[in-house]
């Protein structure tokens, strides 16, 4: 196999005339081929163009297979391998495996050239592989950038059903940039046979806007999405309305409920952009005078001045004849509270005709709207040897896990608080509603082979609404967990936001257990992010990893909660659970540190109110301000008095791969040990087994003084381990708590620690 090498490139000012003439001749060309003016200026711009290298020149050249199809040298590496796979198949008619891998480019731009220029047709699938991958147009433009030129490389995926062409382009060796996957089936695409007249190039282009009209209309008319989820008929404070000469204008929501769309969008990280990006950005908020909008937001003003996220989604929004969208940095003018408008999102969402989400863009001034390259070229049937090649629809909970839409935490919020979602990508759109998902269809019906279907194990974006409908508590209970392991991962710009980001999620969850009288018909209470009716389970999270302490948010959240941890944090709620007889939530305590009073218990669950938006801000408050909480439960020693500590190395074995735990060094001892690099504890009794768990949060650096450490801190120095003192939430499973300084009652959180866990990891690395 050939070791992966960056492409060979020589520099000229004018294109060579052996494989493209000159530049005015590829000018030429890429217009005969429908080439779109942003293509055409991409050529003009460079005054020096990158041209492959001979040996490229060689990859490039096309004969005509068996079939009559255009076919390069490069492509011949992936006869080669469906060659290997028949023998191997001879061999063994159910052998699986994959096989080497193959270069057929020595870079993406030699891949393009070949598949626009010499018209291959694998190269064709190959690159709209590629392309169709890349969820935002900064992606897809990625492709191009010089320093991304490197091989493209093929490996064959041999499976029962459904074999399949790996397609990477990686830097070095192994470590991926870009990857694909093409379908291989020995039976022809059906749609594709059909003697259809072929869409032209400009309309290949373009979002399919006319199918997109035909869904959202057929959801509105047909389907119940908005009788059974829509929050209620309230209208958001303010609107940005369309008009029909290029303009909007700022206006108060009507009395009654008007069709309009919301943005879910990325503002972007500051810390990687200009200042005066930056500065653009939240130049675009609308400025009050008097507490109402000024004049040139009330007044027409041309929507080209605004970010070109939110200038493409109001070209969207009218291009499906919507006349209103709500786009939170225009119509939440500046001196508004921000806090109430926060804790209403359930209603701008709920509420909306459906939520425009913006994972084509990764920030505010990016476009939504792009050329669609990976259609630059009309799909058609392409077969090597007995194989036909197809590409593949990329699964929208796919979609869903990449940036940008994967990366935001208020997004978040947003999509699970939606009945109706359009996720615009940079080469499709997709469309999910509680009755329906679909998406764009490809030019001439490309197929989707049942290998590449849905996942049906990931839930809908809808799920969280669905049982808060359905008054299913247990359920509800399990989305919520399901919403705090995505909602710690992600990113904020103001960690002040923690509770803010997810508080329209908070008061759906808890309208979920209210009657109609606006009583809960269960003891619950929000507590920090947590939920009082199944507290100890909630109070079982757990890190993946232990992460560093100068990123916890002490200042926004108690130790044992979650909200307390950095952000970006992977962590694990849902786990079996089984609560303990002996745990029992006893009230809310204030703090002497907190200066926020806290809001009487009886204020939510006693008290009829009947103002949802009051209810909104109360819910937020509440999980805002709880600081200390009392509980009740079992509670002894994690280590014994009587253990000596020891250094992770005495007790540490690795046999190649395996890494596990020996204490025949120490017999008939009580020992405890502790690994500085990932945060695992392990404690030892004498003569039984021993249980590891692992900490929060990394031992801090050597050197750091602990003397005038913080109370709040959650930091656990060495020397320390002995403090800790296990707190039973379930019959396996307790928190470890470490004494507050200077205080005989109250206790921080320091880890939790799943026993059957701990016991399996013990016995699986000895």
């Amino acid at each position: 196999m050939e070791t992966p090498t960056p492409a060979t490139y020589y520099w000229v000012q004018r294109l060579g005339r052996r494989l493209y003439g000159q530049k005015s001749q590829l000018l030429d060309s890429c217009r005969s081929r429908h080439c779109t003016s942003m293509q055409e200026a991409h050529y003009q711009h460079h005054a020096y163009h990158r041209v492959p290298s001979p040996h490229a020149q060689d990859l490039l050249r096309v004969k005509t297979n068996e079939h009559g199809q255009l076919q390069c040298r490069g492509c011949d590496q992936i006869t080669y391998l469906l060659r290997w796979a028949e023998a191997e198949r001879r061999k063994d008619p159910n052998h699986k495996g994959t096989s080497p891998k193959r270069i057929i480019h020595n870079s993406y731009v030699e891949l393009d050239l070949c598949a626009r220029i010499s018209n291959c047709d694998a190269c064709q699938i190959v690159r709209r592989a590629l392309l169709l991958d890349q969820i935002t147009g900064r992606d897809a433009e990625r492709l191009r950038h010089t320093d991304n030129q490197w091989p493209v490389q093929v490996a064959l995926d041999i499976r029962p059903g459904c074999d399949s062409l790996q397609v990477t382009i990686e830097k070095g060796s192994g470590v991926p940039l870009f990857s694909a996957t093409v379908v291989l089936s020995q039976k022809p695409c059906l749609a594709m046979g059909k003697k259809t007249k072929a869409p032209s190039a400009a309309s290949r282009l373009r979002p399919n806007f006319e199918e997109l009209r035909q869904v959202v209309s057929n959801c509105h008319d047909n389907h119940q999405c908005s009788s059974r989820y829509r929050w209620n008929s309230r209208n958001p404070s303010w609107l940005l309305e369309i008009l029909g000469d290029g303009n909007v204008r700022v206006v108060r929501g009507p009395d009654h409920l008007v069709p309009y769309v919301v943005l879910s969008y990325s503002w972007g990280d500051p810390t990687t952009m200009p200042a005066e990006e930056w500065a653009r950005i939240k130049g675009a908020s609308t400025k009050t005078v008097d507490g109402v909008p000024a004049p040139e937001r009330t007044n027409p003003f041309p929507r080209s001045i605004l970010p070109e996220t939110m200038r493409d989604a109001i070209a969207i929004t009218q291009e499906l004849n919507f006349k209103y969208i709500w786009i939170d940095n225009v119509c939440i003018p500046k001196g508004t509270d921000w806090d109430t408008e926060a804790s209403l999102m359930h209603e701008v969402y709920g509420n909306a005709a459906f939520t425009l989400l913006a994972s084509s863009s990764t920030k505010a001034t990016e476009p939504m709207l792009y050329d669609r390259l990976a259609w630059l070229q009309e799909p058609k049937p392409c077969k090597l040897r007995n194989h036909f090649l197809y590409n593949t629809q990329k699964p929208l909970h796919e979609v869903r896990l990449d940036p940008p839409a994967s990366q935001r935490a208020w997004t978040l919020q947003e999509e699970r608080l939606s009945p109706r979602i359009l996720y615009w990508t940079g080469q499709r759109w997709y469309w999910s509603c509680p009755e329906h998902q679909t998406v764009e269809s490809s030019p001439l019906d490309l197929p989707s082979p049942a290998c590449t279907s849905e996942d049906q194990s990931w839930s809908p974006p809808q799920r969280f609404l669905d049982v808060c409908r359905i008054g299913d508590f247990q359920s509800i209970d399990q989305e919520w967990l399901d919403i705090v392991e995505a909602y710690t991962r992600r990113d904020l710009a103001h960690s002040a936001d923690r509770f803010l980001a997810i508080s329209g999620l908070a008061v759906r969850f808890l309208e979920a257990k209210m009657d109609g009288g606006g009583k809960t018909r269960v003891s619950e209470q929000y507590l920090a992010g947590l939920w009082r009716e199944d507290l100890a389970r909630h109070l079982s999270w757990s890190v993946a990893s232990a992460v560093d302490s100068k990123g916890s948010h002490q200042d926004v959240a108690p130790s044992w909660s979650w909200a307390s941890l950095p952000l970006c944090v992977n962590t694990k709620m849902r786990h079996p659970f089984r609560q303990s007889p002996h745990f029992q939530f006893l009230g809310v305590r204030q703090s002497s540190f907190d200066h926020t009073p806290v809001i009487p218990t009886a204020t939510l669950n006693q008290q009829v109110i009947t103002d949802p938006r009051l209810r909104s801000k109360l819910v937020e408050q509440q999980g805002r301000t709880v600081k200390q909480i009392e509980i009740k439960g079992r509670f002894r020693r994690f280590i014994s008095e009587s253990s000596c500590a020891v250094s992770w190395e005495a007790i540490e074995w690795k046999r190649g791969d395996r890494v596990g735990l020996n204490f025949e060094e120490f017999p008939g001892r009580d020992l405890h040990s502790r690994n500085h690099d990932d945060g695992r504890i392990v404690s030892k009794d004498a003569h039984g087994g021993e249980v590891v768990g692992q900490l929060d949060y990394l031992v801090p650096p050597t050197g750091a003084s602990f003397a005038n450490k913080k109370s709040d801190s959650v930091a656990l120095a060495d020397g320390e381990e002995t403090e800790l003192m296990c707190l039973e939430l379930g019959e396996l499973a307790m928190m470890l708590l470490q004494r507050n300084p200077g205080s005989a009652e109250t206790w921080k959180r320091i880890m939790y620690l799943d026993m059957e866990v701990a016991k399996e990891w013990a016995l699986c690395h000895k």
